[in-house]
């Protein structure tokens, strides 16, 4: 502006000079004023179009697709169902597009959102699951039009929302929760969806094609960048933490510990997961035969079901360890949080983890914690737990008889865990996702 206003020769408006030391201010002409005014437009200009975009993100439409979700139950589909209520709360259109009908499981606004979108039909063959699941995904975001849309796990549901841009036109968000970019080949465990060569060329493409790639902890990142993904559209965002609304009460933990036949009198150790290889649970059951031999008032609780249960029972019934370990199966929420409040060590002895949301619970419950030391554990655990070796009952067992052993052990760690989960509640996740949406639509 400055420019057109003043050159070396004077004045461009009516030729007049600047006096000597007066700068600026002293144009022979109102010259000033038609810069400054122009300059206050352009702001006040800019201060509009910020606040027609901040207007715009209050209201958002936002379309959720996810690979996976309820009745499974994981890390992953807590997070993704806490993160499609966390954005509804907060004012914006969410619709959630699921595998099959969750509805029963997301709790839904007054406004009616999350809005729940069944993607496929169970029983279905490959050929006609696929099929229905464009047809579905491509109809229903044509009636939407959203703002952004944000795929959780880069196959399948990464895949359907790049090749559908130019139906939606929306900005693709990708988020890695490990299984779709991390690929382990070591002898005797094999992990990841890259394993299948035609899976991993369309994670790949996935990653290349989205607009941005976000990952729940560091470690992950160089994994999306050997998968396809860029620097450039990476995002570190670690998982949210949304704590129990109801209050546990002590009898409904023995209520629960009847059920399942726990014993009250026993020292208990739990863990809460996926029966599968990933979990490392034939090592924790392998160290309870070494943690017996110390005290025999200890008994293993192991909540969830998988592909493993049979196998584990085997190694239960081989090392004699019928009468100190129990399987619930499959229980819901109030269960597996009472079953947490009414444990007195949490073990979490994973191979691998992305970030290692279950923990978020036993913390918010003050529990004790022993944890195998995968990086992508360590950065939900930091220090309110004990970390021992992956694959190492020995270890295992050393690390859970210490906090049985000593009293300001456990108290230490209940009182780091109480303080840790609070850096994970939702405003922090929910605030960097907002941001980069905000990001890709100025773009």
């Amino acid at each position: 502006g400055i420019r057109r206003i003043w050159s070396r020769r004077g004045c461009m408006r009516c030729g007049g000079g600047i006096e000597e030391g007066k700068g600026i201010m002293a144009f022979c002409c109102g010259s000033v004023y038609v810069m400054l005014g122009g300059m206050i437009h352009t702001l006040v200009e800019t201060m509009d179009k910020d606040k027609v975009q901040e207007d715009k993100m209050k209201k958002l439409k936002i379309a959720i697709v996810t690979t996976t979700f309820f009745p499974q139950v994981g890390g992953a589909e807590y997070q993704i169902k806490w993160f499609a209520e966390e954005l509804a709360k907060r004012g914006h259109e969410v619709y959630l597009f699921t595998p099959y009908e969750a509805e029963e499981f997301i709790d839904i606004d007054d406004r009616g959102f999350p809005k729940n979108i069944a993607l496929r039909k169970k029983n279905a063959n490959v050929l006609s699951d696929a099929f229905r699941m464009f047809y579905v995904f491509t109809k229903r975001i044509r009636e939407i039009k959203p703002d952004v849309v944000h795929a959780h796990f880069a196959f399948s549901s990464g895949f359907l929302a790049v090749i559908t841009k130019l139906i939606h036109k929306a900005p693709v968000v990708i988020t890695s929760h490990e299984d779709d970019i991390l690929v382990i080949k070591e002898k005797g465990y094999r992990y990841g969806m890259g394993l299948k060569l035609h899976r991993r060329l369309l994670v790949n493409l996935s990653l290349k094609l989205c607009d941005a790639n976000v990952v729940v902890s560091s470690p992950m990142k160089k994994y999306a960048i050997k998968s396809g993904s860029r620097e450039k559209k990476l995002h570190v965002i670690p998982n949210m933490y949304v704590p129990p609304i109801a209050e546990i009460e002590d009898g409904f933990i023995e209520i629960t510990k009847d059920k399942y036949a726990i014993p009250r009198n026993k020292k208990i150790l739990l863990s809460v997961s996926r029966l599968h290889q990933q979990k490392g649970l034939k090592y924790l059951i392998e160290s309870v035969k070494n943690i017996i031999s110390y005290d025999e008032n200890v008994h293993l609780v192991i909540v969830g079901v998988g592909e493993e249960e049979e196998m584990l029972k085997r190694i239960v019934k081989k090392l004699d360890l019928d009468n100190f370990v129990t399987f619930t199966g499959f229980v819901d929420d109030a269960e597996k949080h009472a079953l947490i409040k009414g444990c007195d060590v949490f073990c979490m002895p994973s191979l691998n983890e992305a970030f290692g949301i279950s923990l978020f619970d036993p913390m918010y419950y003050g529990k004790s914690i022993v944890s195998s030391n995968d990086e992508g554990i360590q950065e939900a655990l930091g220090t309110a737990g004990l970390t021992v070796p992956k694959k190492d009952p020995i270890s295992l067992s050393k690390a859970i008889i210490k906090i049985l052993q000593d009293e300001n052990l456990r108290e230490n760690l209940s009182e780091r865990g109480r303080d840790r989960y609070k850096l994970f509640m939702p405003d922090r996740a929910i605030g960097s996702y907002l941001k980069i949406y905000k990001e890709l639509l100025r773009k």
